[in-house]
Formats: C-alpha cells, sequence, structure tokens
C-alpha cells in the first residue's frame, strides 16, 4: 500500500500591519515606522532599518527611543489587521479546507488533495498567490513543500521571486533550507546560537551536518528539535484548531453613560461574550485590552496581562474592571472594545495529576536555575551574587467612602466598588523613622461581598489596601 506524500503551503505576508497602514495611508511608506500597541506601548512591528538598529517585537517605547529616535510611530489598528489576517484565511480555505493560523499574517493548509487538479504545484502556487493578492492587495507570498517548517521558509523566499511563489520539491528540503542563515530557526535559544557562531557554523547546513549525539551532548536534548529543522524535518501535523492571533468584541451603547456602574454592567456583557467564545474554541488568554470611545470620539485604552492564561468568565470581569477603573473620562462613553489576545490551547501549560505526589522543583525556579547555570558557564561563578531578599507587597492605593469619625464605609479599586458592613477593629500605628515619622489609621473590616479586608489611612488623608494583612 502506496504511502501518501503530505505537501503543505504556507501563505504569508511580511510586516502584515506596515502593509496595511501603507494600504490606508499611502505617505506613510517611507522611512522609518514602528506599529506600537496602544494599550501597553511596545512594539507590534517595525521597518527593517529599525530592525537593524536593535528593535524587536514586544520592545517598550523607550526601547525605540533610545535605539532609533527617528522613527515614525503609528498607533496599532489591530481590529484592521486581523481582518485583513481573516481575510487572508479565506482565501486559503477556499482552496484547501482546513486552515491553521501561525502568526499574524502566516496561515497554513494541506495541499496534498487539491495540487492533483492543477498541471503542476507550482501552477497551484501561483494561482493561490494572485488570489491573495488580488483579495486583499496585499504582497502575499506562497511556499509549498513537506513541512511546515520548510513551506514557511519557502513562502519567505518567494517574496523575492516571479509571482510570490516557491515550491520546494519533496526530498530537497534540506538542500534548499542548507543556506539560510541560523536565524531562521523559530525561538532558538541565544545562548545555543552563540555558541555556534563561536564555532563558525552560521547557516542551517553546517548546523545539519553536525552529528545528532554531538548537538546533544553540547546543547541539551532541547536542540534536538532544532538539530532536525536545520536538516528539513519537521513532522508537526496541520492543526486547523490553532487559535487566531485574537478575539475581540465591540459593543455601541444605546444611550452614552458616565455613571461607572452602567459601564460596569456593559462590560460585564463584552467579557461573557470573550469568555464564551473562549471556551467555545478551546483556547486561553494571555493578554486583555479595553477600549473606550467617549461621544467626542476620544479613545481611552488600558490593557493587562492575564497570569495565568485563563477563560473564567469571572477571571476576566475582574481583570476588565481594574482597566475601566484605571480610565478617566471627560465626556460620557458610547462604545466599548474588549480584546483577549494572544491566545493558546487550553492545555498548553496544564499538568495531569499524579496518583502519588513527590516534591519536585517549580517550573519557574528550574528556569532560573538554568539561566543561573548558563550565566556562570559563560561568565564563571563570581558573576552572581545576592542583591536583596524580596520584602513584602506594596500597599494598594484605594478610594475610601467615609462616615461619622472617618471610619470607612465602602471601599473602590480597581473599577469595583464594596460596601463595608462590619468593622472588627481598629488601632493606630505610630512611629518616626529618623526624619520620615509614620502615622497610620488600621480598619480590619468585612465587606458585602464576604471578604475581610485590611485597609488604613496615613496622614496625609490618602487610604491604602494593606495587601500583607489580606
Amino acid at each position: 500500500m502506496a504511502t501518501k506524500t503530505v505537501r503543505f503551503a504556507c501563505l504569508w505576508v511580511e510586516h502584515l500591519p506596515l502593509c496595511v497602514e501603507a494600504l490606508h495611508e499611502p505617505d506613510v511608506t517611507t522611512g522609518c515606522r514602528v506599529v506600537l500597541r496602544t494599550w501597553d506601548r511596545r512594539v507590534l512591528d517595525s521597518t527593517p532599518d529599525v530592525i537593524a538598529a536593535g528593535v524587536e517585537v514586544g520592545d517598550s517605547w523607550h526601547r525605540v527611543e533610545q535605539l532609533c529616535p527617528q522613527a515614525q510611530i503609528l498607533p496599532a489598528q489591530e481590529a484592521t489587521y486581523q481582518a485583513y489576517h481573516d481575510r487572508l484565511a479565506e482565501i486559503l480555505a477556499g482552496f484547501v479546507g482546513d486552515v491553521e493560523n501561525g502568526a499574524l499574517g502566516e496561515l497554513f493548509g494541506e495541499v496534498s488533495t487539491i495540487a492533483r487538479t492543477f498541471p503542476s504545484e507550482k501552477a497551484l502556487a501561483l494561482q493561490l498567490a494572485a488570489a491573495a493578492q488580488r483579495a486583499t492587495g496585499l504582497p502575499a507570498s506562497l511556499g509549498i513543500a513537506a513541512n511546515k517548517f520548510t513551506a514557511l521558509q519557502a513562502a519567505h523566499q518567494a517574496t523575492t521571486r516571479p509571482g510570490k511563489a516557491l515550491v520546494v520539491p519533496a526530498g530537497e528540503e534540506a538542500r534548499f533550507l542548507a543556506p539560510l542563515p541560523l536565524a531562521a530557526l523559530p525561538d532558538a535559544p541565544i545562548e545555543m546560537l552563540r555558541r555556534l557562531f563561536l564555532l563558525d557554523i552560521t547557516t542551517l547546513g553546517e548546523l545539519a551536518q553536525l552529528p545528532y549525539g554531538a548537538v546533544i551532548r553540547q546543547f541539551g536534548i532541547e536542540a534536538a528539535k532544532f538539530h532536525q529543522l536545520a536538516r528539513g524535518i519537521d513532522a508537526r501535523p496541520l492543526t486547523p484548531l490553532a487559535p487566531p492571533p485574537l478575539v475581540m468584541q465591540r459593543m455601541v451603547l444605546p444611550e452614552p453613560l458616565s455613571e461607572r456602574q452602567g459601564m460596569l454592567t456593559a462590560l460585564e456583557h463584552l467579557v461573557g461574550q470573550v469568555s464564551r467564545t473562549l471556551e467555545h474554541q478551546g483556547h486561553h488568554t494571555q493578554a486583555i485590552s479595553l477600549v473606550a470611545v467617549t461621544v467626542d470620539g476620544q479613545s481611552y485604552t488600558e490593557g493587562i496581562p492575564v497570569k495565568p492564561p485563563s477563560a473564567d468568565a469571572t477571571f476576566l470581569r475582574r481583570l476588565a474592571g481594574r482597566l475601566l477603573g484605571r480610565m478617566e473620562f471627560a465626556k460620557p462613553v458610547g462604545e466599548l472594545m474588549l480584546t483577549a489576545y494572544p491566545l493558546r490551547e487550553w492545555h498548553i501549560g496544564a499538568r495531569q495529576l499524579a496518583l502519588f505526589e513527590t516534591e519536585t522543583t517549580s517550573p519557574r525556579l528550574g528556569r532560573l536555575h538554568a539561566v543561573l547555570h548558563q550565566l556562570r558557564q559563560r561568565f564563571g561563578a563570581t558573576v552572581i551574587s545576592l542583591a536583596c531578599l524580596a520584602g513584602p507587597p506594596r500597599p494598594l492605593p484605594i478610594q475610601v467612602e467615609t462616615g461619622a469619625g472617618e471610619t470607612p464605609l465602602r471601599l473602590c479599586w480597581g473599577g469595583w466598588s464594596r460596601r463595608v458592613v462590619s468593622i472588627y477593629e481598629s488601632w493606630r500605628e505610630q512611629c518616626r523613622w529618623w526624619d520620615q515619622p509614620i502615622a497610620r489609621d488600621y480598619y480590619h473590616v468585612e465587606t458585602d461581598a464576604g471578604a475581610a479586608w485590611t485597609v488604613f489611612r496615613d496622614s496625609e488623608g490618602r487610604w491604602f489596601l494593606d495587601r500583607r494583612r489580606g
């Protein structure tokens, strides 16, 4: 029985956010440009000259200012970029059926069956690339190969080919990949790349020629997959249920709102929609952002990481309420938009419970030990020294409504409000730490949600939540 030959296609648009910006604003097609997420002021995309200056995706705005101060900043229009990504997915799905989402502007499909209806795989690649270009106006390129990694690299190389299409024949994967730089390896450890460079190994072909056992002994078992990729071996199957880059829900309010409670009600509805979408798709979000637009067209944006990644509606409501609490509006709010991204499958990072638990090192501590080991190995034992021990969490500033005697009646923070139902005890702490005297009035209270908190008022009348005492 003949073995089925599997062939993959990768549809790719280099720098999709910048390409979309150029379509909508032709005046911003030249010079150093950086697309910056508005909610956390971090880089989403940048031009090659900015990358050459040392700026990477995910870097902060401060790093951009330091390395490339002349760069033009473009606020990210993530909903627009997502729409173009989805349109590319529709085009690819029209040819291959199931589509796997990669990064923004990166999609995979299996073309083993559809290729038989075309004179050649090259004809299929040219037609598919042309269809994507016509439908979106973007410079889409397409690569076809025996696995996803090689197909992606073919799509990268196709940007300079006629018709922006390139096919790697079966069995030619290693030869095609050989001249490519080691930077083509996805998420390769910096230390591994540095040591390979010292050994004058700079291409995938040179890495592939190293004995497998020597690579494992030198760089550890995690280097095995990079050695396999360099040899043109990638056993990953197509994953059609891979998460899209983001999930977004928008609500235009029937009437503009000025009071927070109404905004919170609308926001809870949005969170519910996002949560149901995530749970239905089997995805968790690693960050959320909230955009509020007032009646005068002013936009307010805040974002926060979701740790641990989750799709739980209660958890996401609490985080979204915290984002709303950070915003101060001059005019009534007429529109809310909640975005969840980047997504991942729910099971990633999960751990199966053992019948008998044994004492093990936590993953975070294990990663810390690995980093310290690498630093000692590279620079010597004296490079590591203990600076200080972590202290208790700092008090959290909050708003408090007070009654007679300045006792707390209601606690407000993070967009939420809780009524105080009982005051268990109160006391004053007063001391003089040389030139900075401290005087605080503490209250241990219970709220209508059933939770107990310790709050205090300082000598300047400001209120704080004492997170050391709960």
